[in-house]
């Protein structure tokens, strides 16, 4: 019987399944259905069991914990911290340690690093890195790692926190509206010898119709392990069974997942640069405009179950002040555009500019003047 394939994380040596179980979504779950999936997981050859502190205040460790229980050699077992002072930092520790009834992980991620300032507080005086450092003198930690949602703070904090490993977006909607995570984080991780996590493959299940295209698409982004959440059997067997048929695909290949995807349709700019113009970057833009929200609200009719989704997700990251704030050099320049009625290029992916433009505008100026017909988030 054939089983999930595996890569190593980085420099580590550690073997992980290239299908990791996330433990985010067994705080929603019972124990039975929890153990039920880790079973079915590990029969299929997985072997990277991630949670945190934070999910569920300690549930999601309790229950995987006892999932677990005798088994816990066959996997490589993962947990972070929010903490960022060491007191506290070490505290969590072993309040993880205890729930998942482990004298070690094999890996301790730094959850959260979304500012420079947050790593300046993790790595100075009194910070959680002087805990993380003990943690590993005295064997209750093989590895460190960090996660973000803000993903350039990955790149000095590498060096800064000497990670081993770093948890970063991978889906192709984070490829339009976070283009800097394949351009300039994966390739400083590679380059230090640091393993790569991707986390969120469905897009915290926004690309829920697109699971077998946005795993061949995550997959092919050349990272070591996919932290997946499922609190069902189905979503697991689905999740298994694309991994399992998983082939390395061709560059046309991914460009056409980009052109066919439903959830980008004819609205989200892929960020294939054919819209510059020497007056103003519309492809920066509109990657601000994702970093606002995803590039999900688009002002159009849709499905209450779709319009739920969109309304629930579009600032999941809570980025909007600062792609704000970046978007003021490019503020007047768009409105001079808007205001001149300029020719726009034609998109090859048949996204009409105008609109987009105006819609990216009002949401990023803050001016509330959208197209006419768009409804108010």
């Amino acid at each position: 019987m054939s089983t999930l394939p595996r890569r190593t994380l980085g420099d580590t040596g550690l073997q992980v399944s290239q299908l990791g179980l996330g433990g985010f979504h067994q705080v929603e779950i019972g124990q039975s259905l929890v153990t039920q999936i880790v079973d079915r997981y590990l029969e299929a050859g997985g072997n990277y069991v991630e949670t945190a502190r934070s999910y569920g205040g300690g549930v999601s460790e309790i229950k995987l914990g006892r999932a677990l229980q005798g088994r816990r050699h066959q996997v490589v077992l993962a947990s972070k911290t929010g903490q960022r002072d060491a007191e506290g930092a070490w505290r969590e520790i072993n309040e993880t340690l205890q729930a998942l009834g482990s004298d070690h992980l094999d890996l301790l991620l730094y959850h959260g690093i979304n500012d420079l300032e947050t790593l300046d507080r993790l790595a100075g005086p009194g910070g959680a890195a002087e805990s993380f450092a003990r943690a590993r003198e005295e064997g209750l930690v093989r590895f460190v790692g960090a996660s973000s949602h803000w993903p350039l703070v990955l790149i000095p904090a590498m060096e800064r926190l000497e990670l081993d490993a770093v948890m970063h977006w991978v889906n192709y909607l984070v490829t339009c509206n976070y283009p800097e995570i394949y351009a300039r984080v994966a390739p400083a991780a590679r380059q230090r010898g640091c393993g790569i996590i991707g986390m969120k493959p469905l897009g915290d299940g926004y690309l829920y119709r697109s699971v077998e295209p946005a795993f061949t698409y995550a997959l092919a982004q050349e990272v070591d392990v996919l932290a997946c959440g499922f609190n069902s059997l189905e979503m697991l067997e689905a999740d298994i069974a694309a991994v399992m048929a998983w082939e390395r695909p061709s560059d046309a290949a991914l460009q056409q997942i980009l052109a066919d995807a439903p959830e980008l349709g004819d609205y989200v700019c892929r960020q294939c640069g054919a819209c510059h113009l020497p007056e103003a970057d519309l492809p920066r833009v509109f990657e601000l405009e994702g970093k606002f929200d995803q590039q999900m609200i688009d002002g159009r009719p849709t499905d209450a179950p779709d319009y739920a989704l969109r309304q629930r997700l579009n600032n999941w990251f809570d980025n909007r002040q600062r792609a704000i704030e970046l978007y003021k050099p490019l503020c007047s320049r768009v409105q001079a555009l808007l205001e001149q009625n300029a020719t726009l290029p034609a998109c090859p992916y048949g996204i009409d500019l105008r609109y987009k433009l105006r819609m990216a505008h009002a949401k990023l100026a803050g001016s509330g003047k959208f197209p006419a017909g768009e409804f108010h988030f």
